[in-house]
């Protein structure tokens, strides 16, 4: 029997249908790790930019700019939350009972980035929606 589960907030949520592991969802655990993964990849994307912003702020017509060191120190706080957050969902994900499952594919659905849908639901890239609007310039 399939039970649906609403939640409120800013941003509309659809009812989504309990999953099992049996009915094609994945282990809760699993998909923690997967973001948790992500969580970690931005940071230390966000961590590498910390020295190009600290190069930059070295410049002295930088430093003449009081709002250059403000949004330095954002970033630095950005890679501090994002380190917090993937440790927390990395501890959080072996501690899950291996019976929780939940199915990620409507959830990675709705993301723009088809990489980062199949990295969350497990679903191959050539089966989810592939007009997203990504732009890789680099």
């Amino acid at each position: 029997m399939a039970q649906s589960a609403k939640t409120s907030g800013a941003s509309p949520v659809p009812s989504v249908e309990v999953a099992t592991v049996e009915n094609g969802g994945s282990p809760l655990s699993t998909v923690l790790m997967a973001v948790a993964t992500e969580v970690r990849d931005l940071a230390a994307a966000a961590d590498g930019l910390q020295d190009l912003v600290g190069s930059l702020l070295t410049d002295p017509l930088a430093m003449a700019d009081s709002s250059a060191l403000e949004r330095g120190q954002a970033l630095d706080a950005v890679v501090q939350r994002l380190q917090a957050l993937e440790m927390f969902l990395a501890t959080l994900a072996p501690a899950v009972s291996p019976d929780w499952a939940v199915d990620p594919r409507e959830a990675a659905d709705r993301l723009l980035l088809a990489s980062l849908a199949q990295k969350l639901s497990g679903v191959a890239i050539d089966t989810i929606q592939e007009d997203r609007g990504d732009c890789d310039f680099f």
